[in-house]
């Protein structure tokens, strides 16, 4: 009897300590992380539209020697031939790409504005199937974030930055801290990766993603019914560090109001993806700490909209009933 008890007393030490040295782990890597947080740096804002069309050029020429890429996925620029009023950049979700806007875009080009739709770091290669959103980080996207509101403000007097899902997060930072914005319309924001995650929950899972080996969803579950330049699935290194992007944002706003002049957030009550309640937390500090200019506006459930409820290319895309409301609602002041 003795040894089956210091036989399990072993056991439940070997199991206790594994667990000690494991949450150690991520505790060690964590501090890391948090010492090298996406930063919050001065962007470097296009003076006019000659810079700002030099700087688009320098993106064409990399991507266009970029084999690898899948063509209808190349950053892409509607213009008047002149810096207009007023200019929108439409910033794609985690997995697509530009060719998400393909039908949005000429609607808002067709309003008057010069119409930028950029291709987020890692995304858009011709390979459905592959794992390059593992190497996707929260600075990558930070970085990317202030090249295209650079390259934007030499664009139009008047600056929108709309972003969807991953591209919300995207919106979401650009509010929190380009007071050069003058509107960012932040659309369903994937702050975590379930409507059922609350923050702490989801600030674990992040932790765990950054600290396990990656693990490419599409070998257990591939993306079905998706549009063709759409990949297969997610990262779950990716999603971490989307995860790491957004929650800057959110312990921001803790303290700090939005810097953008006018914010605009966007959910969809069916959304199966993201929890809406975190934006709408963060849009309640923003108004508490003194932005007067926000508004929202809530898919009602019945519509049964998706998460991507905007690329015509998706299989039961309802675009008739989403883009009336994004078109109005990102125009009006």
């Amino acid at each position: 009897m003795g040894s089956i008890k210091s036989g399990v007393a072993l056991k439940v030490a070997f199991v206790v300590g594994a667990l000690i040295a494991f949450t150690w782990l991520i505790i060690k890597v964590f501090a890391r992380q948090s010492a090298d947080e996406p930063g919050t740096a001065r962007g470097d804002p296009a003076t006019d539209y000659e810079t700002a069309m030099t700087r688009f050029a320098q993106v064409q020429a990399r991507e266009e020697t970029n084999d690898a890429l899948n063509p209808v996925c190349r950053s892409k620029l509607l213009t008047h031939g002149s810096k207009t009023e007023r200019v929108i950049v439409l910033m794609h979700g985690m997995t697509n790409c530009p060719q998400q806007f393909v039908e949005l875009a000429p609607k808002f080009f067709e309003q008057g504005y010069n119409v930028l739709t950029p291709r987020m770091p890692h995304n858009g290669l011709a390979d459905t199937n592959t794992n390059a959103l593992k190497y996707l980080t929260a600075t990558e996207l930070h970085d990317s974030t202030n090249t295209w509101v650079d390259i934007a403000r030499g664009l139009g007097e008047h600056v929108t930055y709309l972003g969807l899902s991953v591209g919300g997060l995207m919106a979401a930072w650009v509010a929190q801290y380009r007071a050069d914005v003058n509107k960012a319309v932040i659309i369903a924001p994937s702050f975590t990766i379930s409507p059922r995650m609350g923050v702490g929950l989801s600030k674990a899972t992040m932790r765990l993603f950054l600290t396990m080996p990656n693990v490419m969803t599409q070998r257990v579950m591939p993306f079905k019914d998706g549009p063709d330049h759409n990949y297969l699935g997610f990262a779950t290194r990716g999603l971490g560090e989307m995860m790491r992007f957004g929650f800057t944002v959110y312990d921001a706003s803790r303290t700090t109001r939005a810097a953008a002049q006018s914010v605009l957030v966007i959910t969809n009550a069916a959304d199966a993806a993201v929890n809406n309640k975190i934006v709408q937390q963060i849009a309640q500090r923003w108004q508490a700490n003194g932005l007067e200019r926000l508004d929202s506006y809530e898919f009602d459930a019945s519509y049964k909209l998706l998460h991507d409820l905007i690329d015509p290319g998706r299989r039961y895309h309802k675009v008739d009933v989403s883009y009336p409301v994004l078109r109005d609602l990102s125009t009006r002041e």
